[in-house]
């Protein structure tokens, strides 16, 4: 069975423009990428530091949706409210791959997220040994690992030319889900001693606590 395939996103928008990207969010962007051939779902979140701060997190029928011909037509084919946003963009990352692993069940409001880089071949078993500790947390309900795949980040797009920022200049997202902030932020507060373990050989890492605002499941479309 093949993995399912990840697209993170990480993006940063001013205040003045933040009603117009957050309509453009939900009634359009996301929409079309759910739609389209090999999509899931999508969670929309923001940085319970900064409104301003969002993450996207995308679930696919595995890595290789992101080189088919659908989701590049969509790339290379914005829309003109897309024209108009993009180019606002703040500080910006995008990364896409496959999930390794999922730990626990469903999925949590709020997520500690935090990139990993560690060029090293990581062993798995060991990996699973290690992440399982934030299962043991307080309001942690999953644990989600994945890994970059750069061959798709790599292809030209239009809507690449729009935009600023980086394509995923790490190995490794780790994602780990819970029902509180606080379950969150006691996941962070953990997170260093449980990477030492984990990935040994990381040159850095960096994280972030998200609260989910809204998503979308393939599923779950409109009836009129």
């Amino acid at each position: 069975m093949r993995n399912k395939g990840f697209l993170a996103i990480w993006c940063d928008i001013r205040a003045e423009d933040l009603p117009d990207y957050r309509q453009w969010i939900i009634k359009e962007h996301i929409a079309d990428r759910i739609f389209s051939p090999g999509f899931l779902g999508a969670r929309f979140c923001t940085n319970i530091a900064d409104e301003k701060s969002h993450f996207f997190l995308y679930a696919t029928e595995d890595k290789d949706v992101f080189k088919n011909p659908p989701y590049l037509h969509i790339l290379n084919n914005p829309s003109p409210w897309t024209n108009r946003i993009m180019p606002k963009f703040g500080p910006f990352d995008r990364a896409l791959g496959e999930q390794l692993m999922k730990i626990g069940n469903g999925f949590g409001a709020f997520m500690l997220v935090a990139r990993v880089k560690d060029a090293s071949n990581a062993d798995l078993e060991t990996l699973q040994r290690t992440l399982t500790e934030f299962m043991n947390l307080p309001d942690v309900v999953t644990v989600r690992l994945m890994k970059l795949d750069r061959s798709a980040t790599d292809i030209k797009s239009q809507e690449k030319v729009m935009r600023k920022g980086t394509e995923g200049d790490f190995h490794y997202l780790l994602v780990v889900e819970a029902v509180s902030d606080s379950g969150a932020l006691n996941a962070q507060s953990r997170l260093k001693e449980i990477l030492a373990k984990s990935f040994p050989n990381a040159e850095k890492s960096d994280s972030s606590v998200r609260k989910v605002i809204y998503g979308e499941t393939l599923f779950e479309g409109s009836t009129v």
